[in-house]
């Protein structure tokens, strides 16, 4: 069968985070075969390399398939979800990321990457954090549940964010400042990719479905190019939340997300298949939808079968070995950064 004509047209690379040594072993004699019987064509394998053993140990293994046609995400996305990649899974306990081997060289060059909040920058569901401060929490929460479910009047993010922040008015606004300090956290690697990717010339932003207080404030301490975030109205005379958001603001939910993706790439001249959107929601999958690179940070289950691509590890610095970097690099960008 023909080849194309440049090797990594037709290559495929796995990673696989927080790993060990026998696992290693295994997937060096098992993964080529499992691709194998998807594709239908012979897969071999070209490396088996551990490529970081900090924060989290990850190993990568690219391999060749017998492809007459460049291997793009689509496709590794779908392998991603066949029977026999899903069996080896199961079968040994991980969570097998596969990639173009030409998303190896997007690290390269100045992109955009946008990021999700809430449980993706932060461990926190800022909301959450809000109604249990005054006490809502369970009455929060059984509406989110009930969006989740698609019920009416819930059918929507619009209708099921306003029956929540309808639950916050009179929360005092020092609230922001007590979230800062006592609860909110920032996932681990975090601050660490976006001092790369910007010491790589790229251009950062946070997308979130939640507030603007927290967005900014997560910019300043990430150093963050861009936020976005719904806007809550404030009463200044009593200091509290008024329990709308402000007229006429835009709404940031998956649409909006995916329309400022569109145009934070525009204005920054990058094309989108430069671009990364990473997110755990089901209000993040049209974002990274159209990103070059869409990533799921641990999320949950149905997100993952919908993303095109998806990360299970503890750190969000492994989205800059997913981009090609390499540990030296990294470790060099960070010292230097010090």
């Amino acid at each position: 069968m023909a080849q194309t004509s440049n090797p990594a047209l037709s290559q495929i690379v796995a990673f696989i985070f927080d790993t060990n040594e026998q696992t290693r072993e295994t997937l060096s004699h098992k993964l080529a075969p499992a691709l194998e019987t998807e594709l239908a064509t012979p897969v071999t394998t070209l490396t088996t390399t551990w490529i970081a053993t900090h924060p989290t140990k990850t190993l990568r293994i690219t391999l060749s398939t017998s492809s007459p046609t460049p291997v793009i995400l689509n496709h590794c996305t779908r392998l991603a979800r066949s029977p026999s990649i899903q069996t080896l899974e199961t079968e040994l306990n991980l969570s097998l990321t596969l990639l173009p081997a030409t998303a190896m060289h997007l690290h390269a060059h100045p992109g955009l990457a946008v990021f999700d909040m809430d449980s993706t920058l932060i461990r926190q569901e800022v909301i959450d954090e809000l109604a249990r401060a005054v006490g809502r929490y369970d009455q929060v929460s059984a509406i989110t549940d009930a969006a989740m479910r698609g019920e009416a009047p819930y059918t929507d993010f619009e209708a099921s964010l306003r029956a929540r922040v309808a639950l916050l008015k009179g929360v005092p606004t020092s609230i922001w400042e007590e979230l800062k300090q006592r609860t909110i956290t920032f996932t681990p690697g975090g601050a660490e990719l976006v001092c790369v990717l910007r010491a790589l010339g790229w251009k950062t932003a946070v997308l979130s479905g939640g507030f603007m207080p927290l967005a900014t404030w997560v910019q300043g301490v990430l150093g963050l190019d861009y936020a976005f975030a719904n806007q809550l109205g404030e009463d200044e005379g009593s200091g509290t939340l008024t329990g709308e958001l402000v007229r006429g603001a835009p709404i940031v939910h998956e649409e909006r997300k995916r329309e400022l993706l569109g145009e934070l790439a525009a204005k920054n001249g990058v094309a989108m298949e430069r671009t990364v959107a990473v997110g755990d929601g089901s209000n993040d999958l049209l974002m990274m939808q159209a990103a070059g690179l869409g990533v799921a940070f641990n999320a949950k289950p149905k997100v993952q079968a919908a993303a095109p691509t998806r990360l299970n590890g503890a750190s969000l610095l492994s989205v800059a070995y997913m981009l090609g970097c390499t540990e030296e690099q990294v470790a060099d960008i960070l010292e230097a950064a010090t």
